[in-house]
């Protein structure tokens, strides 16, 4: 990927993780718990992302 291209896509997550915190927020003020959590766990997402963070998993047989 070229640098534009990396740069369009780190500008998403960080979109992803502006709106995801605040609608964390604003769904928790609401009393609505759940769609805070889903909302919370998205912006977790997008921050691993922004940092590129590899989860690896182990590999079975090993």
């Amino acid at each position: 990927m070229d640098r534009n291209g990396n740069y369009l896509e780190t500008g998403a997550y960080w979109l992803l993780y502006v709106v995801s915190i605040s609608g964390a927020l604003l769904h928790w003020r609401l009393g609505n718990e759940l769609m805070a959590a889903l909302c919370g766990g998205a912006a977790l997402l997008s921050a691993l992302l922004i940092g590129k963070v590899r989860i690896t998993l182990p590999v079975e047989g090993r």
